[in-house]
Formats: C-alpha cells, structure tokens, sequence
C-alpha cells in the first residue's frame, strides 16, 4: 500500500468517525478514530521519500 493509499484510507476512517458521532455512535466513532490516526502513522512512518516498503529482513550477524 502506497502512502496515496493511506492517506486516502485514514481521510475516510475520519469522515466515518464523525458520521458515527453525529448519529450518536460514540464508540463505533472511537474505532474509526482509531484507524485513521493509524493508517495516518502508518504513512508519516515512511517518512519523505522512502515510499514502498519491501519486505521485512531479520537483522544479519557482524
């Protein structure tokens, strides 16, 4: 998933969460809360530039 992707993902986590407390759904608003301050770190996590991640390598012996 590109950082587009969770940008994107994090925005819509957001709109839902404020469209579940505005119908009086405190907790579901919490979850989908949640998930756009993840998705939102997930991203700032790759920092500028660093784009896709490749696959996770265990760290080698010196």
């Amino acid at each position: 998933m590109n950082a587009t992707d969770l940008l994107a993902k994090a925005e819509v986590a957001a709109a839902s969460a404020q469209a579940l407390l505005e119908r009086g759904d405190p907790d579901g608003a919490v979850n989908r809360a949640y998930y756009a301050m993840f998705d939102a770190a997930r991203d700032a996590d790759r920092g500028p530039g660093r784009g896709e991640r490749g696959p996770r390598r265990a760290p080698t012996a010196a």
